[in-house]
C-alpha cells in the first residue's frame, strides 16, 4: 500500500519486456562505477605514496586506526598499494562478491583519510555507500545473469538500492531544512522561507570563508531572484525519495539535482563533482526511466502538484475542444 501511494500516477504493471534493456543499462552503470573507482584510487595512490605523514600526528578515524601500528612510510605504502591493486582488479572482477567487498573496504579507507586531518569532508561518503549497495548484486557472468529471469530481476532489485539510498540522503537533507525553517518561522526567528534567505546565506558564507563565488553577487544584489530557487530546492530534496517509485521523473530529477550542485559551485564556491557524476549515472541514465519522454506523464507524476497539472490540462483541453 505504501509503495502504491508513493508511486501515485506511475502505478503500472511491470515492464517485463523491457527488463533486458534495463539490465543492460544497469550493468553498464555499475561497470562505469568500478572503472571510475579504479581511476580515483589510481590518482590517490600517487598522492598517498608521496605523503609520508606520521599517523601519530593525525586525528585518525577508526577505519585507519591500524596505521598507528606501523611507521609512517610503511602505513602509507600499504594504503597506496591497496589502492593500486584493488582498483586495478576491480575493473575486471567486480562481478564477484569478494572483489566488491575489497573495494568497499578500500573505499572506506579512502574516505576516512581526508577526514583524519581534524575536519570532516563529505565528498566521498556517497561514493563509499554506493559500494555498499552494490554488495547485494548477484554474482555471475553478464550473459548468464541476463538470460535468467530470476537473476536478472535480482540484479535490478539490488541495483535499485543505490538510487534509493541516494534519494533518501537528499530527503533527509530536505527534511532537516524544512523542519528548521518551519520552526524558525513559527518562533518568529529569521527563516529559510524568507524572500531573501538565499541572499543572506550566500553573503554569510562568503564572509565566513573569504570566497568569491562566480554568481553570488547577482542573488545578493537581487534577493528575490533566489527565492524560487531556494524554495524549489526544499521541495526537490524533501520529495526526492518519492521519485524512486516514479520512473517518469528519474531523468528530470537527475537534471535538477545536477543543477543544484552546479549552483553550489557558482553561488557558494562549493564543489560536489562526485555528486554530479552519481546523479548523472543513477538518474539521468536511469535504467528504469521510460524510453520515450512524455511531458504529460512527467507533469502528472510530480508530487503534490500532479493533480493540479491534471486539472489544468483537462481545463485547457475543454477550451481547445469545447463541447458542441
Amino acid at each position: 500500500t505504501i509503495r502504491r501511494r508513493l508511486a501515485g500516477p506511475c502505478r503500472k504493471a511491470p515492464r517485463w519486456a523491457d527488463h533486458r534493456s534495463m539490465f543492460d543499462l544497469a550493468f553498464a552503470i555499475v561497470q562505469v562505477f568500478y572503472i571510475v573507482t579504479a581511476a580515483r584510487l589510481y590518482s590517490s595512490a600517487r598522492t598517498m605514496s608521496h605523503t609520508p605523514l606520521d599517523p601519530a600526528d593525525l586525528d585518525l578515524l577508526w577505519p585507519l586506526a591500524w596505521m598507528t601500528a606501523f611507521s609512517a612510510d610503511v602505513s602509507t605504502a600499504i594504503l597506496a598499494n591497496a589502492y593500486v591493486v584493488v582498483g586495478f582488479l576491480s575493473i575486471f572482477f567486480w562481478r564477484f562478491l569478494w572483489m566488491r567487498i575489497l573495494v568497499m573496504v578500500v573505499l572506506l579507507q579512502h574516505t576516512a583519510w581526508p577526514n583524519s586531518f581534524g575536519a570532516i569532508h563529505h565528498g566521498n561518503h556517497e561514493w563509499f555507500w554506493l559500494s555498499v549497495c552494490f554488495l547485494f548484486l548477484p554474482t555471475g557472468a553478464k550473459e548468464a545473469v541476463r538470460e535468467n529471469r530470476r537473476e536478472r530481476t535480482r540484479f535490478l532489485y539490488a541495483f535499485s538500492i543505490a538510487p534509493a539510498l541516494i534519494l533518501f540522503f537528499y530527503s533527509l537533507s530536505g527534511l532537516y531544512k524544512v523542519y528548521y525553517a518551519t520552526l524558525q518561522l513559527a518562533t518568529g526567528q529569521y527563516s529559510g522561507f524568507m524572500p531573501d534567505a538565499m541572499a543572506q546565506t550566500l553573503a554569510r558564507r562568503a564572509l565566513e570563508t573569504g570566497s568569491e563565488p562566480m554568481w553570488a553577487d547577482v542573488i545578493i544584489n537581487y534577493p528575490l531572484l533566489g527565492w524560487p530557487m531556494y524554495l524549489g530546492l526544499y521541495f526537490v530534496e524533501l520529495f526526492a525519495v518519492v521519485i524512486l517509485f516514479r520512473p517518469a521523473l528519474h531523468r528530470i530529477w537527475g537534471f535538477i539535482l545536477i543543477a543544484f550542485h552546479f549552483g553550489t559551485l557558482t553561488f557558494m564556491d562549493i564543489v560536489f563533482g562526485q555528486h554530479v557524476l552519481i546523479n548523472g549515472l543513477l538518474f539521468v541514465m536511469s535504467p528504469f526511466a521510460p524510453r520515450i519522454f512524455n511531458l504529460r506523464e512527467t507533469l502528472v507524476a510530480i508530487p503534490l502538484f500532479g493533480p493540479l497539472f491534471v486539472g489544468l490540462m483537462k481545463g485547457l483541453g475543454r477550451l481547445a475542444f469545447p463541447a458542441e
